[in-house]
């Protein structure tokens, strides 16, 4: 049975090969995801319910059923970042969405793997394009002239999704990308969720283009065909690590490490990985379990939903 190329599995393989290893070879995974994930899941699941226009109420509902243990400050965050979209965004550039597509089809060029994963949203312009719909939060700077923009252009999960919606009839040309940026600004001594939310939603009022950008991002036909070959080469590598720990005499030695500060903080392995203790998969650490490579994905894109490994 095939393996499951998706995007989060290629960008895991580019950040640290060991840490593929611990996340798509062993299974190895966080029982509970970082704040910063619940939080893009969250805000993830009320653009679905605004792309649908429905209100605000049901955006925030939407959003917080989602939401695993967040606490008084994070709600606050979202509910006010939430309202300021609302009044930043009343105009919507899309006629029709279709959210939340997923998609599987062979890797062309390889034997061993099929691409997989779910498109944010398709949309129908008001001018008839067809348009891959892209929801982004993020931290840095998403001014006009940052680089931020530069880096979506060759983005592996964008330009998966690219060719995942030509697989599946959809004529694309552009990407419009919906970026979301998150405050700056906390939570004051004394003052209550309810205040700051208020606060970060009139912040939102008075500086729209710091927090709220939308941009039409043309798709190359030479950014599409590096994809094609760097994808292809990516999926060697997890062969070629594979086979060589095999031969190991412990099979993550054949994985190397990506040892930079900002790498292993970020890290979910960090503390048992720097050390060099070899976690037992059948007594995973505290806070850790095994089970399904790409639980993203329902079990019919994903074959190991459901599996222990």
């Amino acid at each position: 049975m095939k393996q499951l190329m998706t995007a989060t599995r290629m960008n895991c393989l580019l950040d640290c090969p060991r840490k593929h290893y611990w996340r798509y070879e062993v299974g190895l995974k966080r029982e509970t995801d970082s704040a910063a994930l619940r939080f893009g899941t969250a805000w993830h699941a009320a653009m679905e319910d605004r792309w649908q226009r429905r209100s605000y109420e049901s955006a925030l509902a939407k959003a917080l059923a989602t939401a695993q243990d967040f606490d008084e400050a994070t709600v606050a965050t979202l509910s006010g970042l939430l309202a300021g979209y609302y009044r930043r965004w009343q105009d919507d550039p899309v006629k029709e969405l279709h959210p939340e597509v997923e998609f599987r089809h062979p890797l062309r060029g390889s034997r061993s793997f099929d691409c997989a994963g779910k498109i944010d949203g398709l949309g129908i312009l008001h001018d008839g394009r067809l348009a891959l719909v892209e929801h982004k939060t993020t931290g840095t700077d998403i001014s006009p002239g940052s680089d931020y923009w530069i880096r979506l252009r060759a983005n592996p999960q964008v330009l998966q999704y690219v060719i995942a919606a030509w697989s599946l009839g959809w004529d694309l040309h552009t990407v419009l990308y919906d970026v979301t940026r998150k405050p700056a600004i906390r939570v004051k001594k004394g003052e209550s969720p309810e205040e700051y939310s208020e606060r970060l939603a009139k912040d939102c009022e008075e500086r729209p283009d710091f927090y709220f950008a939308r941009r039409e991002v043309p798709i190359l036909q030479d950014d599409v065909e590096s994809f094609h070959i760097q994808r292809v080469e990516l999926a060697k590598l997890i062969l070629n690590f594979r086979a060589a720990a095999r031969k190991a005499r412990r099979p993550e030695q054949a994985w190397p490490r990506h040892l930079t500060e900002m790498q292993c903080r970020l890290c979910d392995y960090a503390s048992f990985c720097l050390q060099n203790i070899v976690p037992d998969p059948a007594q995973p650490p505290a806070g850790f379990r095994v089970g399904a490579q790409h639980p993203e994905l329902n079990q019919a894109a994903d074959p190991t939903q459901g599996e222990t490994r």
